[in-house]
């Protein structure tokens, strides 16, 4: 399966780089986790993590005429050490095993987004996207997972609310959602009312989880519904089309969200990233879909091509675009709600690939991928709607 770490660690092989730092060494470094990285473009918040798992720093490693600048780079950037001499050489393919091991331990601060990173915005947040839980391939999630995840709060005209479709937070003004989570409220005669944040189990408020093993609760603050001020569909989006193109939307709230470890907004992804860039890689989808949890749930969905699932669709007569991603769901049910996230696990956060649109009835089904927005195709759309 192709990754972008697998992308990074094939560019090495081609001119195999080792590190060699000294052994007299001034430690004053980074702590281990969130940091902030030095790049050629400036600071932002990064991760320690592995070199070898850093496209960013694989990437500079990888050229043939490795800049002064870059080396000051790679010295400043090494969480653990600063100030550590690095001296980077090539070898030939023939020593790779003998070289490259050398960086294994290696720890960097690696940038959360530079590379398929949005690029900056006045209006929205450099500290996005950040894990501060253990990851894991379970189903199951834990309570601080996935804290940009939102519920849209519908009010029927007998002034009953209910929670449908799903949103992701990219600032504490702003969400998005799919466009027919929005144009469709009024024609089924409700309103949307509110947006709620910094939920986990819908059965519970405050929301506590014991940690395994011990009888400590992690809890939450109480969660969040903010009042909804402006509601902005994509101008060229079109309910009646049911191929569902330009299906995403933004919602401004009447009040900024409290940003805590529960509630936190996702990265937005570079404009240029292309649909082909992100076939056959792992993303994850999460919400409360699943009919077998009152919590949040989560599962993978392998990016296929967007060729291939514009035929299978043709034959339905349904058209999908180059703005529009497919994906393989790899679970046994249902977990994100329409509206909600598709995710990008890059340099140590996350970052938003998609918006949950359509799919198969029942879903998931193995023949049919789900289709999802690309949220790069509309970064220019969302800069343009944004006001402070």
């Amino acid at each position: 399966m192709r990754t972008f770490s697998d992308r990074s660690t094939a560019a090495a092989e081609v001119l195999c780089v080792a590190i060699i730092y000294s052994l007299a060494l001034s430690l004053t470094a980074q702590s281990t986790g969130n940091c902030i990285s030095k790049t050629q473009n400036g600071r932002t918040p990064g991760h320690c993590i592995s070199i070898r798992e850093c496209e960013y720093f694989m990437r500079i490693l990888s050229s043939v005429n490795l800049a002064q600048s870059d080396r000051i780079l790679l010295r400043d950037n090494q969480c653990g050490a600063r100030g550590r001499d690095v001296q980077v050489y090539t070898e030939t393919r023939a020593l790779l095993l003998n070289c490259c091991h050398l960086s294994n331990d290696l720890q960097v601060c690696c940038p959360s987004t530079d590379g398929l990173g949005s690029l900056k915005h006045p209006l929205l947040p450099q500290d996005c996207g950040s894990v501060r839980w253990q990851r894991t391939n379970v189903t199951e999630t834990r309570i601080k997972e996935f804290p940009w995840l939102a519920l849209i709060e519908y009010t029927k005209a007998s002034n009953e609310k209910i929670h449908a479709c799903g949103g992701v937070l990219i600032s504490n003004r702003y969400l998005l959602t799919a466009a027919h989570c929005v144009t469709s409220a009024a024609a089924n005669n409700l309103q949307i009312s509110a947006v709620r944040l910094g939920e986990w189990d819908t059965s519970t408020n405050p929301d506590c989880q014991f940690q395994e093993h011990t009888n400590v609760a992690d809890c939450a603050p109480v969660y969040q519904d903010i009042g909804v001020e402006q509601v902005i569909s994509h101008p060229l989006y079109n309910r009646t089309d049911e191929s569902q193109v330009n299906d995403i939307a933004l919602i401004r709230l009447a009040q900024p969200a409290l940003v805590n470890q529960f509630v936190e907004p996702i990265c937005l992804p570079n404009k240029q990233l292309r649909a082909d860039e992100l076939e056959g890689l792992i993303t994850e989808v999460a919400g409360w879909q699943a009919k077998s949890s009152s919590r949040m749930k989560k599962s993978t969905v392998t990016i296929t091509s967007i060729e291939e699932c514009q035929k299978k669709y043709a034959r339905q007569n349904l058209h999908l675009q180059s703005s529009q991603l497919c994906g393989a769901a790899n679970s046994n049910e249902c977990h994100g709600n329409s509206g909600g996230p598709l995710m990008l696990y890059k340099n140590g956060g996350y970052l938003l690939g998609g918006l949950v649109s359509f799919g198969p009835v029942p879903c998931p089904n193995p023949d049919w991928p789900d289709v999802y927005t690309r949220v790069a195709s509309y970064v220019d759309w969302i800069h343009g709607e944004l006001r402070a």
